[in-house]
């Protein structure tokens, strides 16, 4: 569970920016919306909601936290490979930092890593085993020497280890190295969450089909779940199953050269390909049609489904990118209630347009919402509306948001179109 992300000087994000999930004064919801860490005591929110005009750098933030995943779990091989990723436009020679202090087995951890395009500059972890920090490690790079310097904290990792993860290359993450390390600890525990617990970013653009089809095979999902939410939501489905697709000799065979010449220790069967067939009840009768036939909103909330179940199960933190699209209000509220009232450690953050949702009395604490806007340079600025707005319980925040008085509004021109030196067309 993230308790905050920070970021600076990455993509439309100029200055550091910060997203803050502990929970504010407010009592209201708490059941619902605040998970309680003992050590430090800390109420941290279980949700957050992003709101701003097209081009305000909403998703840029939760790309910053998909890239700072990837880049902790991918190891790299070629120490002259380029980190890849984007700078603010106007900054490309400075260093990006991130920043992400999160919780995991009850425990708090905070990573801090900066790094341009060639490589680390500086990284560090700390965490909070009795409620203290407690430092693990500090790397810092040397120009002078065109080295790193190394500080070890954290007693549990003997000499051997720390030698071996000090020959982490100049674009990898120490918590990348330690996965190739046969050892236990702080460096192992925060890889740990970011691997199993930070699930990848969901666009718009994702097909769920892969995502639903190996829930389903997994047995991760079970039928009686699945069904009974996804009948809820009034899409005329009654049932599905998976069907086994034939697939051409010749496809058969090159896979099974490809596992030949792979690695050899790899002992999994090669995958069966299957069909999602979606069973449809109707006035008079049933029919089935493949997942890829339903259409986008069928398609999201099936994934919704998969992707609930996991927020129930575990303790995972799942961004989502316009969590509107192709979703009637009315399913996004429901997905939203459904959340809030079954997973009691899961976590929930997203951008979306859907300025209803500001209406939901039961969804929309002052605290959990943020506004993006656009600054004069083209960077973002991030603020939260409990912080920076003096908006009291008993006010409508979406008629506030919607008469301008939160940020975060597109400024829009004339009806009118100009063309011919000011004539109108």
């Amino acid at each position: 569970m993230i308790i905050s992300f920070s970021v600076q000087n990455f993509r439309s994000i100029r200055e550091k920016i910060t997203m803050d999930f502990n929970a504010s004064s407010d009592k209201h919801l708490e059941e619902y919306f605040v998970y309680e860490i003992p050590k430090p005591k800390m109420r941290i929110l279980r949700m957050a909601m992003i709101y701003g005009a097209n081009a305000s750098g909403k998703t840029n933030i939760l790309k910053a936290l998909d890239f700072l995943r990837d880049f902790v779990l991918s190891p790299v091989s070629d120490k002259d490979e380029p980190i890849k990723y984007l700078p603010f436009a106007l900054d490309s020679e400075k260093p990006s930092t991130f920043e992400i202090e999160f919780c995991h087995e009850d425990i708090m951890y905070s990573y801090t890593v900066e790094l341009n395009t060639e490589r680390i500059l500086n990284e560090s972890l700390n965490y909070y085993p009795k409620g203290r920090a407690a430092n693990v490690f500090q790397r810092d790079y040397n120009p002078k020497k065109d080295a790193y310097e190394y500080k070890w904290t954290y007693r549990g990792y003997n000499r051997a280890i720390q030698d071996r993860l000090e020959l982490s290359i100049r674009n990898q993450s120490v918590l990348t190295t330690i996965a190739s390390i046969d050892a236990q600890g702080p460096l192992q525990k925060a890889r740990d969450w970011f691997r199993y617990y930070l699930l990848r970013l969901l666009e718009p653009r994702h097909n769920l089909s892969t995502l639903v089809v190996n829930a389903i095979g997994d047995k991760k999902l079970s039928r009686e779940f699945a069904l009974s939410l996804i009948k809820t939501a009034d899409l005329m489905i009654s049932d599905y199953r998976l069907v086994e697709i034939e697939v051409p000799e010749e496809i058969l065979k090159k896979l099974e050269s490809s596992k030949r010449t792979s690695d050899k220790s790899d002992e999994r069967p090669i995958p069966k390909f299957v069909d999602l067939l979606i069973e449809h009840s109707v006035d008079g009768g049933n029919f089935d049609l493949d997942f890829n036939e339903q259409s986008s909103g069928t398609q999201r909330f099936f994934g919704f489904a998969t992707l609930l179940n996991d927020l129930i199960q575990r303790p995972v933190t799942l961004p989502i990118d316009e969590i509107d699209c192709s979703l009637h209000h009315d399913l996004v509220t429901h997905f939203l209630y459904m959340f809030l009232n079954n997973s009691k450690t899961g976590q929930l953050l997203f951008t979306t347009h859907d300025l209803s949702l500001l209406g939901e009395k039961d969804i929309a604490r002052r605290d959990c919402i943020w506004i993006t806007e656009r600054k004069k340079d083209g960077s973002t600025k991030l603020s939260n509306v409990w912080d920076n707005y003096p908006v009291r319980k008993e006010h409508s925040i979406e008629s506030l948001y919607k008469k301008g008085f939160l940020g975060g509004k597109p400024f829009l021109g004339s009806i009118h179109i100009e063309v011919n030196d000011g004539e109108k067309a």
